[in-house]
Formats: structure tokens, sequence, C-alpha cells
């Protein structure tokens, strides 16, 4: 089943690669092109009104899916926007599950949005992420993993589960990465490798970052791992002006020298990096912050495991 769900996401990732543009802002498209297809991938075969709803009216409007459980009932809302839509609709998405909690003893665990890249599955009752992923930005091997959760023979009941161990073996990475160094602090933090798995989004920020050099820097928030790895690019003539046009997606820009996306929209939350002239793009997920550094790094031919966070929370993290 694996192998043929990341056979099915490639398939997804070219599309995306060579036809995002006429996809772009349109979520018909993104919904035909994008995403049934992967539910169809994940068990949930969009034509079968046994397995899912099109555009179920709950108690607080319209969901785009319902993937039904055994019963017949949903045990999933999937909210879908175009593939050029990037802020997430978290509030929206939650509401259908919640509305429809309070009219039915029959309870709704879960909900999902998505653009076609990007997928966000939700707890609603922990009120916490389960997973996310982005086609373009990550292995094949590794999205498939993420997406497990929303397996339709693993959702039947209206329970899920998650993959504790690896069960394929990822792609090669653009730039090799050898063993993971950790260095324990005598402190109640210890040092991790950027190639460590980091759950980022719902967890307290690094207390500090290490670069290649040893150079160390304090940080307040997951932004600032992105924020001084471009920084220490840039002193070291690596990031420039010029060159710092990097995508994270089909259009959206980490980096660039006017603050806009390749299509011209603004970023929504421009960053400075410092005295450079370059904008940084603020308003994305925390685990987005260290998959763009990772990014980042491979780009200008430095290794991520040669970097180190300070991790408060050593029990979060898998080294």
């Amino acid at each position: 089943m694996l192998d043929d769900l990341a056979q099915s996401i490639e398939t997804l990732q070219e599309r995306i690669k060579a036809h995002g543009k006429s996809i772009g802002g349109y979520e018909s498209r993104t919904r035909v092109t994008l995403i049934d297809p992967m539910l169809c991938a994940l068990g949930w075969e969009v034509s079968d009104p046994s397995r899912v709803e099109i555009e179920p009216r709950t108690a607080n409007g319209w969901a785009d899916y319902a993937l039904l459980g055994s019963n017949g009932r949903p045990v999933v809302f999937v909210e879908a926007k175009a593939l050029s839509v990037t802020r997430p609709p978290i509030l929206q998405t939650v509401s259908y599950a919640v509305a429809e909690n309070t009219e039915s003893a029959l309870k709704v665990n879960y909900c999902a949005w998505t653009n076609g890249d990007e997928w966000a599955v939700f707890d609603v009752f922990k009120q916490d992420a389960v997973t996310r992923v982005s086609l373009a930005d990550e292995d094949s091997a590794k999205c498939a993993l993420k997406l497990l959760c929303l397996w339709r023979r693993s959702l039947m009941d209206g329970s899920m589960d998650m993959p504790v161990e690896p069960v394929i073996e990822p792609s090669p990475v653009a730039a090799p990465v050898g063993p993971l160094p950790m260095v324990v602090s005598p402190t109640d933090a210890q040092w991790l490798s950027l190639t460590a798995e980091f759950a980022a989004t719902g967890n307290p920020p690094p207390k500090a970052i290490k670069m290649p050099d040893g150079k160390e820097a304090g940080l307040k928030s997951w932004r600032g791992v992105l924020l001084e790895t471009a920084l220490w690019l840039h002193d070291r003539g690596l990031l420039t002006r010029e060159n710092c046009r990097i995508h994270m997606g089909p259009v959206r820009l980490i980096f660039s020298p006017d603050g806009k996306h390749s299509r011209g929209t603004p970023f929504h939350s421009p960053v400075p990096v410092g005295n450079t002239g370059i904008q940084m793009e603020g308003s994305v997920e925390p685990d987005q912050f260290v998959s763009n550094t990772r990014k980042l790094l491979v780009r200008f031919g430095q290794n991520p495991s040669s970097v180190h966070l300070k991790v408060p929370q050593p029990r979060s993290w898998t080294p």
C-alpha cells in the first residue's frame, strides 16, 4: 500500500510542478487534479457516496468533503482550497466538526484542510495538529508516512492511528547527511542536529542555534531558526539579494528582495533579514521554518546535519 501511495504522491508532485500555474487560483481544478486523486489513493473513492459525501451540510455550513466511517457517519470533514491559497482556514475547518458535535451524539474527532499541496489534519478535541505535510517540499516516502493517518482502513471506526516506525525507505536527499550528532547539556536542554525529526508546531522554540563554524545565536521563536541561518549565509557571501528568490512551493517564496511572491502577491508577514535588503515570508507554520532552513542550507551547499538546535524538551524530539 505504501509503495502505491508514494507513487501516487510522486505523480501529484510532478503535476504541481508542471501545471501549478494553470491550476492556480481555481478550487475546482485543484480538487479534480490534486485533492480527489489523493483521497482516492488513501482509499476514499470520491465517486462512491458510501465512502465520501461531497459538500455535506453541517450545523455550521457546507464542508467540501465528509469521509464516512463504517456506520455511514462522517469521521473526518475536509475543507478544500485552491492551490494558490496559502493561509490555512483552520477556524473554518474545525468549526464544521465542532458544530456537528453539538448536534449529534456520534462525535467527529478529526478535520482537515488542503490546497492540494499542503495537507493538515487536526484533532478536534485535543485542539492540536495530527500531521502536516507539503507534497511540493517533502520526499514522497515521508509524505506517504505522514498521510497514513488518513488511510481509510485505519479510520473506519472513527479512530486514527499513526505509524511509529519508518516502514519504507526515504528517497535520497539533495545533500549527504551523516550520523546525527547529539551533545547533551547539563541543563534541561540538549543540542540536536537540524536533521532530527522535529515536531515544531505546538512545541516551544529552541533556546539557541549553533552554525557549522561554531557561532551561536539565541532564539525566541521558530522563525529565528530560518532567520539566523539566512544571516549566517549572507555573512559568508552565499545568500544575496540577487539569488534569494527561493521557492517553498509552486508560487510561494521563502525570501525575495521586494517582499513579494513569484506572482507579485505581497508576503503575508514580511520580516527583514537584518540589514541585507532581503525580506523573509514569516507567515508559515513552525514546522515549515525548520524544513525551509534545511532547504536553504542544501541550496548553498551546506550540510543541515552540521547545524544544531538547543531544544528545551528532549522528549518531544526523535534524533
